[in-house]
């Protein structure tokens, strides 16, 4: 040690000063450690509820998938002749059957050149055509017509007011004659059906121009139809796609091929249990996860030690009473007194709060009667999903939620405690120095008092 360039080392004295230094700043340094200890122990009890904010946030979207009953009852469906139709159930779809006949599929309008030797041949001075389609007339400038050039101003205009015409030229390969019809403009609509139906015609151009267009609006090679279906009964109806949702509630109809002769195709409606046990099986897992969060928070070591800094913490406690309370209360609105409460639908609660699913009592329950175990979960007022929604919000809101709450606590917490650890450790920097400079004075007047004395005794030598 040393202080103001003056070096010592116990020589005059005998004694280890640096050793009595070390050990006086060893003592005033307790509390900054002390002080170090409790910002680490801050620190890990705000990463601790960063991981039940993350916990409860997995909980939040397992209960969210469990909150309507369009989310809780899952359908499926089955097609006995998928090379025809196929068919996607929501909640909404009641279960059956439901017959139809596809008759016709929907299909664009497809028109195209008979075929030209060239995509880029100039094909005269700037032109323009006209396009009709979905009631609207549409007038599209070339300004150096060739097939490519054609194709990529109806495209250019399409992609600007959406006309639902596109085009491209495609090279067939074709090499016979020369290759006198080897590339063909095609021009298509983007909308199935009839409603995406067009017309071309030439509006000025010249006459290499005039040919073409007039060759691609000659030749249609898929006319724009309507898909027809005939339903049960007898009953045709049209839509101008292939995707059909507004036939039956629920039920998306998709028309993969025409029938010759046409039959029926049944469409068969049930429950998903799979899907919805899924659901809830997911639900419990991440119930039980926030469970183990706390039980761990509470754990003592061989010592009878806390484990976690969060050991005892009120809001945890608050919390898992909170949750506990939610998963066992009554839904006296499910409609049927035999299906209000979780464990009557298979899911049970042991002594340390963690749920067990009952998969085949659950799926039992649901034969039963769906609607009141999709109650259970699903009722507004006192649905399970919907009040654990309810409780974790106040937890988890990010503008007054109580973990924001703790958290910023946290946060001044730790500023305050480093506010102090380092007025601490300037304080402890002052004392070290002030000790050196008195141990080093110290030195400094034993060794005069010893050179004094040296001197006298030799006076009385001489």
């Amino acid at each position: 040690m040393s202080s103001a360039g003056i070096s010592f080392g116990g020589l005059a004295s005998g004694l280890d000063t640096k050793a009595i230094i070390s050990a006086l700043v060893g003592v005033e340094e307790r509390p900054i450690r002390a002080l170090q200890t409790k910002k680490t122990a801050i620190n890990k009890q705000k990463s601790l509820y960063g991981d039940l904010r993350g916990l409860l946030d997995k909980l939040s979207t397992a209960a969210k998938a469990l909150k309507t009953t369009n989310d809780f009852l899952a359908m499926k469906t089955k097609s006995d002749d998928e090379n025809v139709m196929t068919a996607t159930a929501s909640s909404t779809a009641v279960p059956g059957t439901y017959t139809a006949k596809v008759k016709t599929l929907a299909k664009a309008q497809v028109n195209s050149s008979t075929g030209s030797p060239s995509s880029t041949a100039s094909l005269g001075g700037p032109a323009s055509l006209q396009l009709e389609v979905g009631g609207n007339t549409y007038l599209i400038g070339v300004a150096s017509p060739t097939l490519d050039s054609i194709a990529a101003a109806i495209n250019e205009f399409d992609n600007q007011n959406e006309s639902g015409v596109r085009a491209e030229v495609v090279d067939t390969g074709n090499t016979a004659a020369n290759g006198a019809n080897r590339y063909q403009l095609v021009v298509r609509s983007t909308q199935l059906g009839t409603q995406g139906r067009f017309t071309l015609s030439v509006d000025d151009g010249d006459a290499a121009f005039a040919n073409v267009i007039n060759n691609v609006a000659a030749n249609t090679r898929t006319i724009g139809t309507d898909a027809e279906l005939v339903l049960n009964g007898g009953i045709s109806v049209f839509r101008s796609s292939n995707t059909i949702s507004d036939l039956w509630p629920g039920i998306t109809l998709d028309l993969k091929s025409e029938q010759f002769p046409t039959k029926d195709v049944t469409i068969t409606v049930t429950t998903d249990a799979e899907a919805t046990s899924k659901k809830v099986q997911d639900y419990v897992d991440a119930y039980n996860k926030v469970v183990d969060f706390f039980t761990e928070q509470n754990a003592l070591d061989s010592e009878g030690k806390a484990k976690s800094p969060l050991f005892g913490d009120q809001t945890l406690r608050s919390l898992r009473s909170t949750l506990r309370t939610a998963v066992g209360a009554s839904v006296t609105g499910s409609g049927n007194p035999a299906f209000q409460m979780l464990s009557q639908a298979g899911i049970t609660s042991d002594t340390a709060g963690k749920l067990t699913f009952n998969r085949t009592k659950f799926e039992e329950a649901l034969v039963d009667d769906e609607n009141a175990v999709a109650r259970i979960f699903t009722d507004p007022a006192k649905g399970v999903a919907s009040t654990i929604l309810d409780k974790i919000e106040v937890y988890t809101d990010s503008v007054d939620g109580l973990i924001k709450n703790r958290n910023e606590t946290f946060d001044r917490q730790v500023k305050q405690t480093q506010s102090r650890i380092e007025n601490a450790e300037r304080r402890l920097t002052i004392y070290q120095k002030q000790l050196e400079a008195k141990y080093a004075s110290l030195e400094n007047l034993l060794g005069k008092l010893q050179s004094q004395g040296s001197a006298v005794g030799n006076i009385g030598r001489r």
